[in-house]
């Protein structure tokens, strides 16, 4: 299966993800929008995965609204989607949300599973790395939530969205903080440059990152 991959910036790349193409034999088409590359016909996508970045859904960009009209023609044509960050704000706001500022919550800290589909804990430490948020599509399932904010993952029909990043990995994050280091200062949660670079990733995420991609996977038609 070829899994076509939206990246909108070059220090927000799919991580783990890459990871489980590799392993299942499947083949991507990574399309950078940072170097001006269209977005694929909703009939050449059979699985849609939208990364995050610093740029707003509620921006008036052009290609903006062409990705999201993509993102809703796959995901009404039964096909799998999912969104990580910017990509989960795609995904709600295409269904009718609105993307609100929400407290800054950048660095390692916990987030709350509301479902055992993936992983039996019930809590585990991401990546977060937003300013804003989705208030839930109608109809969606919540997923996870924090305490600073209760909408953090959701899924919608054969979609799901992430506010925080179970693909991170220490080499993206190192790019991620590099890249961004002003907005982790203003994080809410006691973070530091270096102690965000250096901290382990958990095992375990890549574990429910990829039990997810497994679920999506099986909607492939």
């Amino acid at each position: 299966m070829n899994i076509h991959i939206i990246q909108h910036v070059s220090f927000e790349k799919p991580g783990r993800i890459m990871d489980w193409i590799q392993e299942n034999n499947h083949t991507v088409e990574l399309i950078k929008v940072f170097n001006g590359e269209p977005f694929p016909k909703e009939e050449e996508v059979s699985f849609l995965i939208v990364l995050g970045g610093p740029m707003s859904s509620n921006d008036t960009e052009q290609w903006i609204q062409d990705e999201r009209h993509l993102i809703k023609e796959v995901v009404d044509s039964g096909k799998p989607m999912l969104g990580i960050c910017l990509g989960a704000q795609q995904l709600a706001k295409a269904y009718g949300s609105d993307i609100i500022s929400t407290p800054k919550e950048v660095g390692w800290h916990s987030v709350t599973s509301l479902t055992q589909n993936f992983h039996p804990s019930k809590e585990y430490t991401v990546l977060h790395w937003h300013g804003e948020g989705f208030t839930k599509p109608c109809h969606a399932t919540p997923l996870y939530s924090t305490e600073k904010w209760e909408n953090q993952g959701f899924r919608l029909f054969n979609a799901i969205g992430l506010q925080f990043h179970f693909e991170a990995t220490k080499e993206t994050v190192k790019e991620i903080v590099e890249a961004d280091s002003l907005f982790l200062s203003q994080s809410v949660f006691s973070v530091t440059r270096g102690g965000t670079i250096d901290f382990p990733v958990p095992d375990e995420n890549k574990d429910i990152l990829f039990s997810i991609l497994n679920t999506l996977e099986r909607e492939v038609k």
